[in-house]
């Protein structure tokens, strides 16, 4: 298990080693080792980013339960899964937030389906001491609330047609709450988008959690993989299935958008799409520890794409379109003020006679392990 260390932040901002990344197989997000989420796009990977301070700190957009004083954290993830703890340390006490994005209940992975619940759960529980924790929810661009029983009703400013409401196990004062916590104490937030804002819960967030690590180790199960480095291997296609889109077996190329090549640079690109090169080298990795499900489903994804198209394209959305034309978001900083942020991207006009290659790669590693091809 990792130990613990103080926090430290480089221009305002955390070094990306310090953020981990979950997912459900619809979206992703990142959370920070200071308890914040510094990236979410609901309801999917390429929607608009409704939490992205790693692109501006001011403007960007968290979500942040951590503890006052804070001064050093680590973070692991729960065996095997997707599931992430960060436990943070004040001078008076530890609290231990564990994230996750929910899966429905009975999900299998290892299907070409939607497993998400358009939920992320933050359990926390104070592991000794007393400390004042901190529950803040800032959506960028800000969003009107409305206070309802079991939490709050958010419009975000930036896209108020998407229903979102935040419900917790304690009383929520609006956007910012702080709640003096001991040891012992458990408590819940759950952020939930898209439809059915007032759904029945007949599971607990503790269930909810746990049937979401179960789904995960199910699949784990599949990974095929003995030798050198093995937890890392594992855990390498944990984060490779991360960046699978479950419902149609895209795989995207990173679940972010403008992190730079080189600090300060120009280099910021927009990676939240299907990139033939890359997902071709995935599908050789996922063979080759035994998870021939997902690579067949890109492989049946991407000629699905060359269909539509008429040929092969350098990359595509989620649904094997090609993506929005590329711009410029002149209201965020950057990484560390790596500027430009940028939104689509344009190598999708370029053209890259790899590409026939690889999918003609993807095609031979699913027919020499025994698949068939019309």
């Amino acid at each position: 298990m990792t130990r613990f260390a103080p926090l430290r932040q480089i221009d305002g901002y955390l070094p990306l080693e310090d953020y981990g990344l979950i997912g459900d197989g619809t979206t992703a997000a990142l959370v920070g080792r200071d308890g914040t989420i510094a990236w979410l796009c609901v309801p999917r990977f390429d929607s608009l980013p409704l939490f992205c301070s790693i692109l501006d700190a001011a403007r960007g957009g968290a979500f942040t339960v951590a503890p006052e004083g804070l001064m050093e954290s680590r973070q692991f993830y729960e065996p095997d899964t997707g599931v992430l703890v960060t436990e943070l340390w004040s001078p008076s006490g530890m609290v231990q937030v564990t994230d996750a994005l929910l899966f429905h209940s009975g999900a299998d992975l290892c299907e070409d389906a939607p497993a998400g619940r358009g939920e992320l759960l933050r359990l926390v529980r104070v592991l000794s001491g007393q400390v004042r924790l901190h529950l803040v929810i800032e959506p960028r661009g800000g969003a009107q609330v409305e206070l309802r029983s079991d939490g709050l009703r958010l419009r975000w400013t930036l896209q108020p047609d998407l229903d979102l409401s935040l419900s917790s196990s304690v009383p929520l004062t609006g956007l910012r709450t702080v709640r003096d916590c001991r040891a012992g104490e458990h408590l819940f937030v759950l952020l939930r988008w898209g439809k059915g804002r007032y759904r029945y819960h007949p599971r607990t967030p503790d269930a909810s959690l746990q049937a979401t690590i179960d789904i995960w180790r199910r699949w784990s199960r599949c990974i095929d993989y003995e030798g050198p480095q093995e937890p890392l291997v594992r855990r390498s296609a944990l984060t490779l299935k991360l960046l699978d889109h479950f419902a149609n077996g895209a795989i995207v190329a990173a679940p972010t958008s403008s992190l730079p090549e080189v600090i300060g640079g120009v280099r910021n690109w927009d990676y939240r799409y299907a990139w033939i090169r890359d997902a071709a080298f995935s599908v050789y990795a996922l063979h080759r520890i035994g998870l021939t499900q997902e690579a067949a489903g890109f492989l049946g994804w991407v000629l699905e794409a060359i269909e539509r198209e008429g040929h092969p394209c350098v990359l595509y959305d989620l649904d094997g379109n090609q993506p929005p034309p590329e711009r410029e978001d002149p209201e965020l900083e950057g990484y560390r003020r790596s500027r430009p942020v940028r939104w689509g991207n344009a190598a999708a006009d370029q053209r890259q006679h790899d590409v026939y290659g690889e999918i003609l790669d993807c095609a031979y590693q699913w027919a020499v392990r025994g698949g068939t091809l019309d």
